[in-house]
């Protein structure tokens, strides 16, 4: 027969455990985390070098077949990965707009 103080070990103990998991799932996580801040940097440098080709070339920094063609093209990939075609709608909105405004400024 279990005591009192048995039951709160184990209770004690299995949430300690899950809390392990948690955390090594949020671990797990920010790593991601990181790896797109890293992506999302290293395209804003290429963004910027987009610019300054554009700029030397009298190009507009909207092409927007191209613009059409890169969107269609991620929400179907996004579909194939499981996730929701709006939300990466959304999500390349605000890439595009922030590599416009990039590209605005580059020299």
């Amino acid at each position: 027969m279990m005591t009192m103080t048995d039951e709160q070990n184990t209770e004690t103990q299995n949430t300690e455990a899950h809390c392990s998991e948690l955390q090594a799932l949020r671990d797990q996580i920010d790593r991601l985390d990181e790896q797109l801040l890293q992506a999302l940097a290293q395209r804003a440098q290429l963004v910027d070098e987009v610019g300054r080709y554009k700029k030397a070339r009298g190009l507009e920094p909207l092409d927007m077949k191209r613009w059409q063609q890169v969107l269609q093209a991620k929400k179907a990939r996004a579909q194939q990965l499981g996730l929701c075609p709006e939300f990466v709608d959304a999500l390349y909105h605000l890439i595009h707009d922030y590599s416009l405004h990039l590209e605005s400024k580059s020299e």
